[in-house]
């Protein structure tokens, strides 16, 4: 299990360039997997949790869809628009997920509530019993997203899905983010600012153009994507 999480994080791009290059983006599996698996051109959370889910499904396992409201350390109202996975395993349950960028925990993270916990991942209930999947940073745990354990369906991905690729202050519509989770660096870039965060060091390159940032997108990531296209993402995120 752990090691399907690991390669496919490292092999596939999390991106949101069909959403900045406003193509159609469909959350049905065979569609998913020619642009991921086949093309390499990466995807969002409910392209990777999709396949994902599937894959695992088709091994036997015990898995369902559930969707969850990101917060990234806030106390704000948000809709559900991050698809991730509920797999059930010998009694336990477990969030796997392979569709949070650079913050992606690659391996599945185990729901037993814990306050002390020192691990990298851990999941709390808070004040409104929702769960809330947390990360440990320097300063201390970080809150990525809360999500329950409802019972949920394709459509309200769709719907979700519908809002991240089109809504005017969604994350996605203003803001390019690209990420590859190797075996020792993580490469994460977001608008203009590229990191390569290794376990001791990370390393941050500006991007000042779109010949630099076609480079990087093809040469680091290996997403094949053309010098016009580079150009016009370059445009967008540099309003």
């Amino acid at each position: 299990m752990k090691d399907i999480l690991e390669k496919h994080l490292e092999r596939f791009s999390f991106n949101n360039i069909s959403v900045l290059l406003n193509q159609p983006i469909s959350l049905e599996i065979e569609d998913i997997i020619n642009k991921v698996v086949i093309n390499n051109l990466g995807g969002y959370c409910f392209e990777h949790n999709k396949l994902i889910h599937d894959v695992l499904r088709s091994l036997g396992f015990d898995v369902r869809t559930l969707v969850a409201r990101v917060v990234n350390g806030q106390d704000i109202d948000t809709p559900r628009t991050h698809r991730i996975t509920l797999l059930e395993l010998d009694g336990d349950q477990y969030i796997v997920d392979a569709g949070f960028g650079a913050m992606s925990p690659k391996a599945p993270v185990k729901i037993e509530l814990s306050n002390d916990s020192d691990q990298e991942y851990r999941i709390i209930k808070n004040q409104d019993n929702d769960f809330q999947l947390e990360v440990l940073t320097p300063q201390g745990y970080f809150t990525l997203y809360k999500f329950d354990l409802h019972h949920y369906t394709q459509a309200d991905c769709i719907m979700g899905n519908f809002y991240s690729w089109n809504h005017p202050n969604a994350v996605f519509v203003n803001n390019l983010v690209i990420a590859l989770k190797l075996e020792d660096t993580t490469l994460s870039l977001r608008n203009h600012s590229y990191h390569k965060i290794g376990k001791n060091n990370t390393e941050i390159i500006d991007i000042t153009d779109h010949r630099q940032l076609y480079s990087i997108i093809n040469d680091d990531f290996l997403i094949p994507i053309t010098e016009e296209q580079s150009a016009k993402l370059f445009g967008i995120t540099n309003k």
